[in-house]
């Protein structure tokens, strides 16, 4: 059981109130003798102050709140890890909430970071947060009265600070990139319709088409929800299609698509290239690493950090943070071969 103040006063022989006003800090007439005393006590009794009742005092608890979809997507473990190093550099401690990508659950996590006191938080909304769910959210975070910082996933900033990258930029890069292997017909596993991220990536991913001369054919879009199975899901609807080339609009369901063909006896890269975004830890071990659009995670993380400590210590106005994303070129895509011959 944690040592009290009150433990420590009747070890010293010593008021609680004398006590606390050693430990705490406040202006006191108190002996150095009796301050001694009390401090080697504290010591030896292991004495911790109560951080959260600190915390309703002086409404500080030294806490961010972190709420994100999916606990189990390594991209979002990197944005914790760099939210969290920032966060200890600065003496914060970190509560996590996951919503499992459900828009109810999210409320409920919004919801009990108040009650907890978070002097801010970090989000990233479900996929499900669109239109009337979304105000919802938004409305949830405004009454909180609390700094928030949004990454990666939202429609609208709801005069919050944001962190992302430029999605659009990431999926014409995507696209180049694969026509310059000589791919033309390049299919999309993309993520929920209606949801900026993905609608942006997927305006890369068309206008990249349309630019360099190549029709735009809506059949070679298959929609997913950004996890395995809806990316092993795809497979079997767009190989009729006869791509030559898969752009999976994030890593898990890249890995459900190599797999699918996999099991379908399609070789990757020989027989279909695929590529991924996000480029998380695991795209660099698996059986074919997988060529990748790269979204900084910790980076989004650690800079997600220092605006809500900013927010907080200064007082800053909400900003708006845009990361370039780069390409990470592995085993998953060549170039297009000649019918019956081997790739250039």
């Amino acid at each position: 059981m944690a040592t009290t103040l009150k433990d420590v006063a009747k070890a010293t022989g010593l008021s609680t109130t004398t006590v606390s006003l050693v430990l705490n800090g406040k202006p006191h007439r108190i002996s150095e003798e009796k301050c001694k005393l009390v401090e080697d006590t504290a010591k030896k009794m292991d004495y911790h102050p109560n951080k959260f009742a600190v915390g309703l005092v002086k409404n500080i608890t030294k806490t961010i709140g972190l709420i994100i979809p999916d606990i189990t997507n390594v991209f979002f473990s990197e944005i914790v890890k760099g939210l969290e190093d920032k966060l200890h550099e600065n003496e914060y401690n970190l509560m996590l909430g996951n919503s499992n990508d459900k828009h109810r659950l999210e409320l409920s996590s919004v919801n009990m970071m108040n009650t907890q006191m978070v002097d801010g938080l970090v989000m990233i909304m479900s996929s499900e947060t669109l239109g009337e769910k979304e105000r919802q959210t938004l409305s949830a975070l405004r009454k909180m009265n609390r700094p928030v910082v949004l990454i990666d996933c939202f429609n609208e900033p709801g005069g919050f600070s944001t962190v992302s990258i430029d999605n659009y930029k990431a999926s014409y890069m995507a696209v180049e990139y694969l026509l310059s292997l000589g791919h033309h017909r390049i299919a999309c596993i993309c993520g929920p319709l209606g949801l900026k991220t993905n609608d942006d990536r997927l305006r890369g991913y068309t206008t990249a088409l349309e630019q360099h001369g190549v029709s735009y054919d809506p059949a070679l879009i298959v929609e997913g929800d950004f996890r395995y199975r809806s990316g092993y899901a795809s497979i079997p609807v767009l190989l009729p299609k006869a791509p030559t080339a898969i752009l999976c609009l994030n890593d898990m369901m890249a890995y459900g698509a190599i797999n699918a063909l996999k099991d379908q006896g399609i070789e990757v890269p020989d027989d279909i290239s695929v590529m991924g975004f996000d480029d998380i830890f695991f795209s660099q071990i698996i059986a074919v690493p997988l060529t990748s659009i790269r979204q900084p995670a910790y980076t989004m993380g650690n800079k997600a950090g220092d605006l809500i400590l900013q927010e907080i210590s200064r007082h800053t106005k909400p900003r708006r943070v845009i990361l370039d994303p780069t390409i990470e070129i592995r085993k998953s895509t060549q170039k297009l071969r000649e019918a019956g011959g081997k790739p250039e």
